[in-house]
């Protein structure tokens, strides 16, 4: 169905409540209470079997028997009950309905098949699903739940997976100053889920901020290709609890042992411009902020406070988030010096001291941004102005006046500083309970601590950066003509020999396919074999090749140098040898691979790099770049980035997030290494990965940086079980 069709939930000229009751205590009850005293202006009609009428409205024995069309039916039957009467609502021609009950998928078993069969009517009868086991759907236009409570009307629209969690969260924003546009559960998403809603409410005047409380994300294709359009649109906040699946299962190489559990979302929120919040105070913290203050221009803020170590707290909380100090001009600083007492600190942070009266907060503020003591006008000089927000930090000292102190920083800031980006931070609580909460009920966010404030304006700076991206999708996206149907036959003669893991030599196979440059590598079954293998090859590195071995230098499987064919002999019989020794008991050897050696003595400079990818359940697969060799594991110098839509400028900066990149550059009078190849590689290696879904991870570690050129020493390519089909994510 097309994305229109979620609009009848938003605003429906009718509404059937499937288990009305005039009984108090009942959902049902709740219910069609709520509907009615949310003043909902179009038709009710209560659904009950035994009663004619339900708080005064005309009640119906089955939703057949309503003579006029209906746009929602809301479910509050025992679940046993649903699947037939679902069908009578498609029959009816109901656009969309929703289904409180629970009793579904999440009891397993006979659930399982009831929620089975209500998605297959749904589609027979082209109607749209919310829940089923949900709290219900409250808009602007009506409380369609059994919350206990209707929300404030506002410009937040709220999501949750978790019923319970979202009766929470409206109970808390009862206290505060915003409201809503809508509040959704999602309950077990049958049909309708998180980016479904998010795409329509990007659209919806009466939505300014987006936050949602998900535990899980069903189709993470879709979330990367919907949500970033919609986050250049709206800022979209998500509390994500939860693990990924990647993360549960045991991983079989570098890469999946250094993807943490939740990279993956980190990852994909991070390429959508989502704002991911860690806490439910994050998630309400983050709306008011995005809700009432503009958008930074720069990252440039000052500090104005009374007290000098609330100031300093507020600083380091600044240095930790990231975020700027600004530097006053001298005209600014002589203004500050000659007006406020002498043991005020002029420079950014500003103490203004505790006897600080109102008006003092009120010169401070309009003396850093520029204001004229005329109040006409700013500075002449416009470019000295270079800040751009700040944190107003009022501690309650014995000359403090916080009510009145909010007031006039309030009038200050509505009168001359609508663009700039303010909040303020009032420590304490009962004696600044007031003017706090006046500053809220302002659209002016006041914490009550510095170091949340500083937490919050971090996430307004990476808004920002986000929507000063030029375009939704990278304009440099690199193609390459890979060889896919020799890849192919390689991984079907690895699944025909009923392996996961391929061997060395045909990992070299495939990289030569993408172009990626690997040492010249065949494999010998016995002694003999290598002594044949080696002067094909030259000076040589003796590998084992065994799935269950991943560090061959901890059990003795390799050896170096090897020059000649007995030196080849001799090698691979110790090699297998300690591998039975030292290696796993199950270890199955295939033999030994002969590598053409790597002449460090002939590079100006070699540095270690791993690069890798593992594969996310949701989100496809996930990058690796970083420190490697030996210490791969302990050093932990790694960054990822996701495959989907991989560019150049993606590839540089997951580079330049680690501190290897500094070791690319050159240091110490070294030359640089060839960071234009190691790029190359991170985006065929993607190509490769995105044109092979089966391959489920990859090494390469290390892969030779050198100072023109590189090497792909040791490569390790898994792949699934089954074959599985590629899907197009563009």
């Amino acid at each position: 169905m097309e994305k229109s069709d979620i609009s009848k939930f938003f605003n429906p000229k009718s509404i059937a409540i499937i288990g009305a009751s005039s009984k108090d205590g009942k959902v049902g009850n709740s219910v069609i209470k709520n509907v009615i005293n949310s003043q909902y202006t179009g038709k009710v009609y209560p659904i009950n079997p035994r009663d004619d009428e339900i708080l005064g409205i005309k009640a119906y024995k089955n939703i057949s028997d309503v003579p006029e069309e209906i746009d929602i039916a809301i479910f509050v039957i025992p679940s046993k009950f649903v699947v037939p009467v679902v069908e009578e609502c498609g029959k009816k021609g109901v656009k969309g309905i929703i289904i409180i009950t629970a009793g579904f998928k999440e009891i397993g078993g006979e659930g399982v098949e009831r929620e089975d069969k209500i998605i297959q009517l749904a589609k027979q009868y082209n109607m749209r699903i919310v829940g089923p086991n949900c709290l219900g759907f409250i808009c602007s236009s009506y409380n369609g739940s059994f919350a206990h409570a209707t929300p404030k009307k506002g410009q937040i629209a709220m999501i949750s997976q978790s019923g319970a969690m979202l009766t929470g969260m409206l109970d808390y924003s009862l206290g505060q100053s915003y409201g809503f546009s809508c509040n959704i559960s999602l309950g077990n998403k049958a049909d309708l889920g998180a980016v479904d809603f998010i795409e329509y409410l990007a659209e919806d005047d009466n939505t300014k901020v987006i936050i949602c409380y998900l535990e899980s994300i069903n189709d993470g294709k879709r979330f990367l290709k919907v949500v970033p359009k919609a986050a250049r649109r709206k800022p979209i906040i998500i509390l994500k609890s939860g693990i990924s699946e990647a993360g549960a299962r045991a991983a079989s190489s570098h890469t999946g042992s250094l993807t943490g559990s939740d990279t993956a979302y980190d990852l994909a929120f991070e390429k959508c411009g989502v704002i991911r919040a860690n806490s439910i105070q994050d998630l309400f913290d983050f709306a008011e902020v995005f809700l009432y203050q503009p958008i930074p221009k720069k990252n440039s803020f000052a500090i104005i406070t009374n007290a000098g170590g609330p100031g300093i707290v507020a600083t380091d909380a600044f240095s930790n988030e990231g975020l700027i100090l600004s530097e006053f001009s001298d005209h600014i600083l002589h203004t500050l010096r000659n007006n406020l007492p002498a043991e005020a600190a002029i420079f950014n942070p500003v103490d203004i001291v505790g006897d600080a009266p109102p008006e003092r907060y009120v010169f401070a503020i309009k003396t850093i941004f520029g204001i004229n003591d005329d109040d006409s006008e700013t500075l002449e000089k416009e470019e000295e102005i270079t800040t751009h927000g700040a944190l107003i930090i009022l501690t309650p000292q014995a000359q403090t006046d916080p009510s009145r102190a909010a007031k006039f920083i309030q009038k200050t800031i509505s009168k001359y500083l609508k663009d700039k980006t303010i909040v303020c931070s009032f420590i304490g609580d009962i004696s600044i309970r007031e003017g706090r909460q006046f500053l809220k009920n302002n659209q002016i966010p006041c914490y009550q601590f510095p170091d949340r404030a500083a937490h919050t304006l971090k996430t307004m700076i990476k808004r920002s950066y986000f929507v000063e991206q030029q375009s939704e999708l990278p304009s440099n996206l690199k193609k390459y003509e890979g060889k896919t149907d020799r890849v192919k036959r390689i991984i079907k003669k690895v699944r025909n020999d009923k392996r996961t893991v391929l061997l060395s030599y045909e990992t070299v196979k495939i990289f030569e396919c993408y172009g990626i440059k690997a040492p010249k590598t065949k494999l010998a079954r016995t002694p003999r074999q290598a002594m044949e293998i080696q002067p094909k090859i030259g000076n040589a590195v003796m590998k084992v090749v065994s799935p269950q071995i991943i560090h061959k230098t901890d059990v003795g499987g390799i050896a170096l140098d090897i020059s000649t064919p007995e030196e080849a002999s001799k090698a691979y019989i110790q090699i297998v040898n300690n591998c039975k020794k030292y290696g796993p008991q199950n270890a199955r050897i295939y033999g030994v691979e002969i590598q053409e050696m790597i002449n460090y003595k002939e590079q100006e400079k070699v540095t270690e790099l791993i690069l890798g990818m593992s594969r996310d359940t949701q989100f496809g697969p996930i990058i690796m770049i970083g420190a490697g060799g030996i210490y791969a594991n302990f050093l932990k110098d790694v960054s990822f980035a996701l495959s989907y839509q991989f560019s150049e400028e993606n590839a540089k900066k997951m580079l330049q997030k680690t501190k290897t990149y500094i070791l690319l550059q050159g240091v110490r009078g070294e030359k640089p290494s060839d960071i234009k190849a190691v790029i190359d590689v991170l985006l065929k290696l993607s190509q490769l990965v995105n044109d092979f879904p089966e391959i489920v991870e990859l090494d390469i570690n290390p892969l030779l940086s050198f100072v023109k050129g590189y090497s792909a020493v040791d490569i390790k390519i898994t792949i699934s079980k089954k074959k599985i089909r590629p899907k197009t994510l563009i």
